[in-house]
């Protein structure tokens, strides 16, 4: 058995990157918020940031109580590297 885990998942820095990247690129309503973040103005991190509030605030959107999912989708947003999604697209 390889105790060594790569840090990467297809191509990208982590799995979460790669999920929020494949629903932004598969989704309509997604997409569109996607490419929105794309043509600001700013670099690619003002960008990025841009994007991962607005994904965010429809987390929020959502009034998630307190639980063990809405904790686990905090998580997993925190994890994605926005940034990398931004210069990916």
């Amino acid at each position: 058995m390889n105790d060594t885990v790569s840090a990467t998942y297809n191509g990208w820095s982590n799995r979460e990157t790669w999920l929020v990247s494949l629903w932004l690129n598969n989704d309509p309503v997604n997409y569109a918020l996607l490419q929105t973040a794309c043509k600001r103005a700013g670099n690619a991190f003002n960008k990025a940031e841009w994007l991962e509030s607005e994904l965010q605030d429809e987390m929020c959107d959502l009034e998630l109580e307190a639980s063990l999912w809405s904790d686990l989708l905090g998580t997993a947003l925190a994890r994605v590297n926005w940034t990398e999604v931004i210069e990916n697209n």
